[in-house]
């Protein structure tokens, strides 16, 4: 028996529900699926974590979770600003492009592919470019892949003022946040930062948007399905036509 009076861990945490605030609840609840998540990497795909990644983990998470719960997400604990969160597309300020990034993965085919799409002011497509790679990856890995190759297509490029956007919110708090992962996603983050040091000269902003202002990405992640690099033209596919134009209405 513990020295609260509880003889177990379900018993003691049933007994904390009752008495913890909001916060805290959501933050053990959390912590307890990151916990279980962790254990069943281990056990079976034999990938350990360190207790810092666990928690780290669970933080991102519940901020995800907040994010999607728009009346209950607090920017600041979140490590977000009143700039993230649209909900649609818009063009940027003037000299300014846009990059979005996305990916996907594809279980079936041990495939997952990445895309990013560049536009100006003007909302012309620059450059729209989808890599599809064979392999397994989390979802968050194959994102912070595509930002770092936004960010290295930026740094060949002449453009001065550069705002990447992302749906994956994980992301973009690991970018913002001091913790360091010793993780393959870990490695990814640190490359980001490191190029967005490497442009410090120019105006590079890397910001979370909601999955419907990310449409075009979307959609060629999802069209690059088999193992190639290609880059894309406005004319290869009537569906790409459609969602490029739905940004613009």
């Amino acid at each position: 028996m513990n020295q609260d009076g509880t003889s177990s861990f379900a018993e003691w945490m049933v007994e904390s529900f009752d008495t913890w605030p909001v916060q805290k609840r959501q933050e053990a609840a959390m912590l307890c699926w990151s916990l279980w998540k962790g254990r069943n990497n281990l056990v079976w795909n034999q990938k350990g974590l360190e207790a810092s990644e666990v928690v780290v983990s669970a933080r991102m998470a519940l901020n995800k979770w907040k994010k999607a719960q728009d009346n209950m997400f607090d920017n600041f604990l979140g490590l977000m600003t009143m700039e993230d969160g649209s909900e649609r597309w818009m063009v940027p300020d003037q000299n300014t492009v846009k990059i979005n990034c996305d990916a996907a993965t594809f279980e079936d085919s041990n495939c997952y592919s990445s895309t990013f799409v560049v536009r100006n002011d003007r909302g012309e497509v620059l450059k729209a470019r989808s890599k599809c790679r064979v392999g397994s990856t989390g979802p968050d890995s194959a994102e912070a892949m595509e930002v770092r190759e936004a960010l290295s297509w930026t740094q060949e490029s002449k453009h001065q003022n550069i705002m990447i956007e992302t749906d994956c919110l994980v992301v973009v708090q690991a970018m913002r946040g001091s913790d360091l992962l010793s993780s393959y996603f870990g490695v990814l983050v640190k490359e980001c930062k490191s190029l967005i040091h490497d442009l410090s000269s120019r105006s590079v902003s890397v910001r979370f948007v909601k999955r419907s202002a990310n449409k075009v990405a979307d959609f060629l992640a999802k069209a690059t399905y088999s193992p190639s690099n290609r880059i894309w033209r406005v004319s290869d596919h009537p569906g790409f036509i459609n969602v490029l134009m739905n940004d613009l209405i």
